[in-house]
């Protein structure tokens, strides 16, 4: 005579991923459903890219003011040279000359990579499977406005699955990895 013993459990996918902004907006649109099969690169959201396009913007004339403030730093540091040659200025106007130039390049510097980031973050308005799947879950909806990272949808891939199966304690000593189970 042979024991059953039943237990519940769940069938899922093995590899499974949620997916969601590299910044944080308002959701305008989802295109998808739990269920929907998706490729690679499908869009599945979008969050109103007016505030990141307002950004880049604001960084771009950031960027441009500090290349004004270089250029001026630059011209003034020359114009001490060639009064230092005449010896009509200090060596110490000449330091805070040279001075001021590094720092307005350090400044321009920091301003070129503002923007790039900015001008980077305009294009993660918009949220792309990153693989092919299936979607088993769907964590947002539009109108909410989502924080950065904040899982919007989960993508199961196709293939391998997993059993997570609930057994009682006092039964886990009889179970053997490669147990035949049905």
């Amino acid at each position: 005579e042979t024991t059953v013993n039943a237990y519940t459990g769940d069938v899922r996918a093995r590899h499974e991923a949620d997916l969601g902004f590299r910044l944080g907006g308002k959701l305008i649109e989802r295109r998808v459903d739990v269920g929907a099969s998706v490729r690679r690169g499908q869009v599945l959201a979008r969050l109103d890219p007016q505030d990141a396009a307002l950004n880049a913007r604001a960084a771009a004339a950031q960027r441009a003011a500090a290349e004004t403030d270089r250029t001026l730093a630059q011209a003034e540091y020359d114009r001490a040279l060639g009064l230092k040659a005449k010896n009509f200025i200090s060596d110490s106007v000449l330091d805070a000359r040279r001075s001021a130039l590094e720092a307005a390049t350090s400044r321009l510097q920091q301003a070129r990579a503002q923007a790039d980031l900015a001008a980077n973050q305009s294009g993660y308005t918009t949220l792309a499977a990153d693989r092919d799947g299936v979607v088993t879950a769907i964590l947002a909806e539009p109108g909410q406005v989502v924080a950065a990272g904040q899982s919007i949808a989960r993508i199961a891939q196709p293939g391998a699955r997993e059993v997570l199966i609930h057994a009682p304690e006092r039964r886990i000593a009889g179970l053997q990895v490669g147990a035949a189970a049905q």
